[in-house]
């Protein structure tokens, strides 16, 4: 993961003070913020990868209240793996990283599976957290930096979430201690995640919901946004 530099913005929505929920692991702590989609049909996925749109811009176009990026995507500015919404749809690919999928259809999924007839859906990964089991993961050439992650919680809610060093918003976990440090987030809330997927993280994320805006540095690809 590449790393940040230090224009990240975090900024605080309203402007008084919020305080963010925190977890330790290995010694570091790390704030953690998420929102769920309680309304599906509310929900929608946004591709970016040729139009290179801010968040910002994006959000004012759809109505975002809360946001979050997508999958990943290559140097020729297209998705790694499938990718399906209203305008846009590629194939699958076999991959060892990207190898899960975030789908809805008449319900949200987080799976190792590929939907079928999905109405949007983003192939992404690693998976790290499957019925309720955290997956152990061997990760090459692994970076501190901060970390979004989509997952479907305990009651069936789509919820996506913000692990990140709070001191300076840009680094995070390392992808192996994921899992981990989702457990130890589990422990925290209401409705603990039972299976969770990796998105794009580091430079080429972003993250909004009502207590935080952490803007990105490079394009995101696509935009998880709910009206």
């Amino acid at each position: 993961m590449p790393s940040s530099p230090s224009n990240i913005l975090n900024n605080p929505l309203p402007t008084s003070p919020i305080k963010i929920s925190t977890v330790t692991w290995n010694d570091i702590t790390y704030a953690y913020e998420y929102f769920e989609v309680n309304n599906i049909s509310k929900l929608i996925l946004i591709a970016n990868f040729t139009q290179k749109k801010t968040s910002e811009r994006l959000m004012q176009e759809n109505n975002c209240t809360y946001a979050v990026n997508g999958g990943f995507y290559d140097a020729n500015n297209k998705p790694l793996g499938l990718f399906i919404n209203a305008s846009l749809k590629t194939s699958s690919v076999e991959s060892s990283l990207v190898n899960g999928y975030i789908s809805v259809t008449t319900k949200p999924a987080v799976s190792f599976d590929l939907p079928e007839s999905p109405i949007l859906a983003v192939q992404t990964g690693p998976m790290l957290m499957m019925d309720g089991n955290k997956l152990k993961l061997a990760i090459k050439n692994d970076e501190y930096a901060r970390r979004m992650i989509a997952g479907i919680s305990s009651t069936g809610t789509l919820l996506f979430m913000a692990i990140f060093i709070p001191e300076t918003k840009v680094q995070g976990p390392k992808l192996a201690e994921l899992p981990d440090v989702i457990e130890q987030i589990n422990r925290t809330i209401q409705d603990p995640l039972v299976s969770a997927i990796n998105l794009d993280g580091g430079n080429a994320s972003m993250f909004k919901n009502n207590a935080i805006y952490i803007t990105e540095v490079s394009a995101v690809g696509s935009l998880f946004c709910l009206e």
